[in-house]
């Protein structure tokens, strides 16, 4: 394949047709156990810091119990703009806004040579593929995220919106002000973005530079 297609195709697929197994290790466990972030967080929306129970899930693999925390699901970003429209407006500018559509409309054959040189096992096409639709949509078979029966809420979690990166943000919004940043993952690292973004994928990725891409806004 010339580069000039194969760097096409990497764009039209962009944010990520599946990632290497131990990459999604938080994810998998989430939709396989219905587990909430905060089970192995210490913030309930996720990130960096992980709980006790988390550190040993990390170090042995062994599934830990529910956390008594309450447990924060996703939103959507029409949520979110209500109070971060700044933001909203910058985000939708970026391709995180059309990673859905990318993946909806991308060419069969070249989702086909992706799907082989990433290992995946298309399923019909790339939009039914769990593989590929877990990294163009937000918050994929977890708690209020997609996919939803309800198409005006389906439609604030595909694409990778704010709480793709964020995480789950129910407590954040329901938070008083003084305490909304506790419930939400401020902080974000390159860890999650390379969940999709694989070397694979995007094998130039440099989270200081796309960072600014995606989130032209400052919080």
């Amino acid at each position: 394949m010339k580069r000039s297609s194969r760097a096409a195709l990497l764009m039209t697929v962009a944010l990520g047709v599946a990632v290497a197994t131990q990459l999604w290790a938080f994810p998998q466990f989430a939709r396989q156990t219905k587990a909430a972030c905060v089970t192995c967080h210490a913030n309930v929306a996720g990130g960096a810091e992980l709980s006790d129970a988390g550190k040993a899930f990390k170090a042995d693999g062994k599934a830990p119990a529910a956390a008594a925390t309450k447990a924060a699901e996703y939103v959507g970003n029409n949520k979110c703009k209500m109070c971060h429209m700044k933001q909203y407006k910058a985000w939708a500018e970026t391709q995180h806004a059309k990673a859905w559509a990318g993946l909806k409309n991308v060419d069969a054959k070249k989702a086909g040579e992706m799907a082989t040189m990433l290992k995946i096992e298309m399923k019909g096409s790339a939009s039914t593929t769990d593989a590929c639709v877990a990294c163009h949509v937000t918050g994929f078979q977890l708690a209020g995220g997609f996919p939803q029966a309800d198409s005006t809420k389906a439609a604030t979690v595909v694409n990778v919106t704010c709480e793709a990166c964020h995480g789950p943000g129910s407590l954040h919004a329901s938070a008083p002000t003084a305490e909304k940043k506790k419930f939400i993952n401020h902080a974000v690292t390159a860890n999650m973005c390379t969940q999709c973004h694989t070397p694979a994928i995007s094998p130039k990725f440099d989270f200081a530079t796309m960072s600014k891409k995606v989130h032209p806004v400052a919080s």
